[in-house]
């Protein structure tokens, strides 16, 4: 899953690793967990320089290590859990998430072709982790390239700004919108699918979501009814912050 240590790169490995558990312990002691937060951050660090994912080069870079190992400590260490269990998956089934380094190298994330997503066709973003930038059958064309730098990389960005606030805030926002489609079925009792309600309400009106689609230039998403999703594009569709996306462009295909 990890590829081996080039001598060139030990530094950097020793010292992604000492500072992602130094600045791990300085996070973890406000949660009264000091050597949780140090491991977390070691074994990070580690990966990380490993796989020289950070671009210690510019400023950008060098906040994307600050923030992941320390505000957003809490979806760094869930994007290590989901490393692990993709490791555990490869080892049982053989099965390679398949890294890609020409997306993941000095660009502050991970991605994987394939690795454990919520649905299929649909990348995900836990952590500095991205899964699934593949399409269905698996091929990385430059529409998915896109994807991942516009909208899963802005993704990687919220966590880090939002840090423990964004599973809260995505998670609460999607039962809510659970919720809601589940009483306009009861209430309306309209012919759409139950799970095209839910998409409307709990995912693609969730403001993260929304944004990301924005910063993709790709709203309302392809394929997807306007009647479905917000009306306009999100606020930020004229000034979008430089360290949320990488660039921009039009859509070729739908995500």
């Amino acid at each position: 899953m990890v590829r081996a240590v080039d001598p060139n790169d030990r530094y950097e490995v020793m010292g992604a690793a000492v500072g992602g558990a130094l600045l791990g312990a300085l996070a973890g002691r406000v949660l009264r967990s000091t050597t949780l937060g140090a491991v977390v951050g070691l074994v990070h660090g580690v990966v990380a320089g490993r796989r020289r994912v950070y671009d210690w080069s510019n400023r950008r870079g060098r906040a994307a290590f600050a923030l992941d190992h320390t505000w957003a400590l809490p979806t760094t260490a869930a994007g290590l859990v989901v490393l692990g269990l993709t490791w555990v998956r490869e080892r049982i089934t053989g099965v390679s998430p398949g890294y890609e380094p020409s997306l993941s190298e000095r660009q502050n994330r991970m991605v994987h072709r394939d690795g454990f997503v919520l649905r299929r066709g649909f990348a995900v973003t836990i952590g500095t982790v991205i899964n699934g930038a593949a399409g269905r059958d698996g091929v990385l064309t430059e529409r998915r390239r896109k994807l991942v730098t516009d909208h899963e990389d802005v993704h990687v960005w919220q966590q880090r700004l939002f840090g423990p606030l964004y599973p809260i805030a995505y998670i609460s926002w999607f039962i809510g919108g659970v919720v809601v489609s589940l009483v306009r079925r009861a209430v309306s009792r309209n012919d759409r699918p139950l799970s095209t309600e839910i998409d409307r309400y709990a995912y693609y009106r969730n403001p993260f979501e929304w944004h990301a689609y924005t910063c993709d230039t790709n709203w309302p998403p392809h394929g997807v009814e306007p009647e479905s999703v917000w009306a306009g594009r999100f606020p930020t569709s004229e000034w979008i912050p430089r360290a949320l996306r990488e660039s921009a462009g039009n859509p070729e295909a739908p995500r």
